[in-house]
């Protein structure tokens, strides 16, 4: 199946209030103003690959399982491999505004 990208207003409860993009596979929503950023897109595609490969149910219990040890954001285990992909990508968009 293929990914479908859609943009939101808001990104609904229950997710926090600072996320700003979320991916149930098939789907990634992206809040408006959100959908255009690289790094976004590459940090939520890893997570459509992963749900993808896992399916979707077995990935959020898992994910919801380490929330209590890890929080929701870089130190979780399942956001960590897709914040260094973003940051990547983040540092690369740096290097070339610096160039530029």
């Amino acid at each position: 199946m293929n990914m479908i990208e859609i943009v939101v207003q808001k990104i609904p409860w229950p997710f926090p209030k600072y996320v700003h993009a979320v991916t149930l596979w098939p789907f990634i929503f992206y809040e408006w103003g959100i959908k255009d950023d690289p790094a976004i897109q590459a940090h939520e595609r890893y997570h459509w690959n992963d749900q993808k490969k896992w399916l979707v149910v077995p990935w959020f219990i898992a994910y919801i399982c380490l929330l209590p040890f890890y929080g929701g954001s870089r130190r979780h285990p399942m956001e960590k491999p897709a914040y260094e992909l973003q940051d990547k990508i983040n540092s690369y968009k740096k290097e070339e505004k610096s160039y530029g």
